[in-house]
C-alpha cells in the first residue's frame, strides 16, 4: 500500500466516529408540538429612510409588522414544553387566530400548519422568542 492510501485510510477511521454521530448530537431534534394561540401583538418597527443616507430616493421605506403570539404548547414530548409549562411567546409575520395548530419544533424554530379556506395546508414559520408570555410593552 502506498502512503497516500494508508493516510486516505487513517483520515477517513479518524472522521467516522463524527460522522455516525452527527445525526444524534450535533443535528437539531424535531418534535410534534399542537399549539393553542391566546393572545396575538402586533408592532411595527420604525421605518427607515434613504435619503438619511445621502440617496436620491426621498420616500421613506416600508416596514413590515411583526406578530408576537403568547401560546400554550403541549406534545406528547415532555422535553417540547418542559419550559414553563409550555407558556410560549412566539415572533413571526403573521397573526394567527384563537386555534389549534399543528407543528414541527427545532431548535428554536416552529413550523406550524396552518389551514387555509381553499381546504389546504400553509407551512409558516415562527421563532421560538420566549419561554413565557409577553405584554407589548416587554417587547
Amino acid at each position: 500500500m502506498n502512503m497516500r492510501s494508508r493516510t486516505t485510510i487513517l483520515l477517513f477511521w479518524l472522521a467516522l466516529p463524527s460522522l455516525v454521530a452527527a445525526p444524534a448530537f450535533g443535528g437539531k431534534q424535531k418534535m410534534d408540538v399542537q399549539i393553542k394561540v391566546n393572545e396575538g401583538i402586533g408592532k411595527t418597527p420604525p421605518a427607515d429612510s434613504l435619503s438619511r443616507n445621502g440617496s436620491s430616493y426621498g420616500a421613506a421605506l416600508q416596514s413590515a409588522t411583526i406578530y408576537y403570539l403568547n401560546v400554550t404548547v403541549t406534545s406528547e414530548n415532555a422535553d417540547a414544553v418542559s419550559k414553563n409549562n409550555g407558556q410560549w411567546c412566539l415572533k413571526g409575520d403573521a397573526l394567527l387566530g384563537s386555534l389549534t395548530y399543528h407543528g414541527t419544533l427545532s431548535g428554536n424554530d416552529l413550523e406550524l400548519e396552518i389551514p387555509q379556506p381553499n381546504g389546504k395546508i400553509k407551512k409558516m414559520t415562527f421563532v421560538v422568542y420566549d419561554h413565557k408570555w409577553r405584554k407589548l410593552a416587554d417587547i
